[in-house]
């Protein structure tokens, strides 16, 4: 009988060869595509920054105030907008609509929600949302912080006709949120953060419009907010003032 033993030997050999080349192929290819979402991600959050008016002016920028015009189409309802942000994780929400008047406060670890003057502290969901709405405000400064934000490229995608880039963007404490960045000219043009599970999960949607320069600093004008795919608000700013004087104990020492 022929010895087909060194002939088996060959083709396993061969095999083993073919198949570490494979792997070494695979991981060529793992590895480079990681490059390239790295590179991604950190060329897409420098043009963020320089379309927003650069870093040194972003650096400057501490807190915002915010007036303006609201139209509440779930309740119907509309009235007076204002907003007060400012860095580590403060922000306050005054709306005085035509029959009710509704608070909004983040004071770091706790926040208070009430409306025609009774505030009271919120958590879970409730205080996810006012996180939420702090950190898509809180962009792109935050970028500029280290520590601040986590980046991670997820896709390609279009939002109302136009090409988009979306990354992942986290923050210190595990809070996501997904950031719509146009492809060409670099601007936030929406922001998603969802909450809750199961059959309470939900999202919350955010999309930035009419944008012009404050002090060299590019801010939206118009900001359209969405329950799940349901629009629930339109928010027109008619001033923002970049690091006002205020006093802040009337914003989050009273509750």
């Amino acid at each position: 009988m022929e010895d087909t033993a060194p002939v088996k030997e060959i083709k396993y050999s061969a095999f083993r060869k073919n198949f570490l080349k494979s792997i070494v192929i695979l991981l060529l290819l793992f590895s480079i595509a990681y490059a390239e979402n790295n590179h991604d991600e950190n060329d897409i959050v420098s043009k963020i920054i320089d379309a927003y008016g650069g870093k040194d002016n972003l650096a400057k920028v501490i807190s915002i105030a915010a007036e303006g015009h609201i139209n509440n189409f779930f309740s119907n309802d509309e009235g007076t907008y204002f907003r007060y942000i400012k860095r580590d994780r403060k922000l306050y929400v005054n709306i005085k609509y035509s029959r009710t008047e509704e608070k909004r406060i983040l004071n770091g670890d706790k926040g208070y929600r009430g409306s025609d003057g009774k505030v009271s502290e919120v958590k879970g969901p409730s205080y996810d949302a006012m996180v939420y709405q702090y950190n898509q405000l809180d962009l792109p400064y935050g970028f500029i912080i280290d520590n601040t934000f986590k980046v991670t490229y997820l896709r390609k995608d279009a939002l109302n006709g136009i090409d988009v880039k979306v990354l992942k963007v986290s923050d210190k404490y595990g809070h996501d949120i997904e950031v719509y960045v146009s492809a060409r000219a670099f601007f936030i043009l929406k922001v998603v953060g969802s909450f809750g599970k199961g059959d309470n999960a939900m999202s919350l949607g955010a999309e930035f419009s009419d944008f012009n320069k404050v002090n060299g600093v590019l801010l939206p004008f118009k900001i359209t907010n969405y329950a799940d795919s349901t629009k629930i608000s339109e928010t027109k700013i008619t001033k923002y003032t970049i690091n006002p004087s205020v006093d802040e104990s009337a914003y989050f020492s009273n509750h």
